[in-house]
């Protein structure tokens, strides 16, 4: 085990420990694409995905105060937690990313973590509070129940997990992951996306079936749409940019319509809803009948 020197106030001044072997990466191709991209990724070109207007009510959800210890998740560049230090600089602040280019833009006060979020290096019940925003999706679709279960497992009993992120409906699955996972198979990150696609996005009723089996009761804080542009880059070979091309050329227009899909000069815009959600232990909410969940999740 090793020691990082944390000393904060209230009840969290004990030292962190953490493991100090390496944890697997899922995806390198996008570790790589993230690391690239590190130095733009606060600038306005990603503003849609990010939606750093809700970082405030995210703060207020997590019901945050000066002493917790805090852990950003999937973190990039950690934009959440610098508000957080601001607020409440008592805060033992945490961020967990598998991309070292993110890594390296996040300000010396937050202390900082190269891992996946499947198989953190974390001791159980070392957090009170676990934020992730905009991230889950980048996960295959079967790691991110694994996910959940690791914040699961590291939030303390009486700890809070606020969950920013982008989902799919029935009508628009299929389309929402495909034009992710094409877009990133043209730019040349993946020579085959197998049988379960690198990143998914799912639906509202897979995402509340994963929060109960993962251990959690939730709450929908809000629900919000994102503005999302794909354009064919320099990443893209020619091959690459008339598969893309051909791809949203062929989109029915019923389907089109469901996501709003916009193109200009190369460039592609469509909707995407989201969701912020508080989860917590059963014991979090005390009118929460725990068998209704079990039942749930045999359904």
């Amino acid at each position: 085990m090793e020691k990082f020197e944390k000393s904060p106030s209230g009840e969290n001044n004990e030292e962190l420990k953490i493991e100090t072997h390496s944890f697997p990466i899922l995806n390198i191709p996008l570790q790589k694409r993230y690391d690239r991209i590190a130095g733009s990724w606060n600038g306005p070109l990603y503003e849609g995905i990010r939606k750093d207007e809700f970082i405030p009510k995210l703060i207020d959800s997590g019901r945050m105060s000066d002493g917790l210890r805090v852990l950003e998740a999937m973190s990039g560049t950690a934009l959440l937690s610098s508000q957080i230090k601001d607020k409440f600089p008592q805060t033992d602040a945490w961020a967990l990313d598998f991309s070292p280019g993110m890594l390296n833009m996040i300000e010396p006060a937050i202390q900082k973590v190269e891992s996946s979020i499947i198989s953190t290096p974390f001791l159980k019940r070392s957090f009170d509070r676990v934020f992730l925003r905009s991230a889950l999706y980048d996960l295959p679709r079967q790691a991110q129940l694994k996910a959940l279960q690791e914040i699961r497992r590291v939030l303390k009993k009486d700890g809070l997990f606020i969950l920013q992120t982008y989902y799919s409906t029935d009508d628009t699955n299929k389309v929402l992951n495909d034009l992710v996972n094409l877009k990133d198979l043209a730019s040349g990150q993946y020579q085959d996306m197998g049988n379960e696609r690198p990143r998914y996005f799912a639906t509202q009723t897979e995402l509340e079936q994963w929060f109960l089996q993962a251990g959690f009761n939730f709450e929908k804080v809000e629900s919000f749409n994102g503005i999302i542009q794909y354009t064919r880059t320099s990443e893209m070979s020619d091959m690459g940019k008339a598969m893309w091309i051909k791809y949203v050329k062929d989109l029915p227009n019923d389907v089109r319509e469901k996501i709003n899909l916009r193109e200009d000069n190369g460039t592609i815009t469509f909707d995407w809803p989201g969701l912020i959600y508080r989860l917590g232990g059963w014991a979090q909410w005390l009118d929460f009948d725990e068998s209704q969940a079990v039942d749930q999740i045999k359904k």
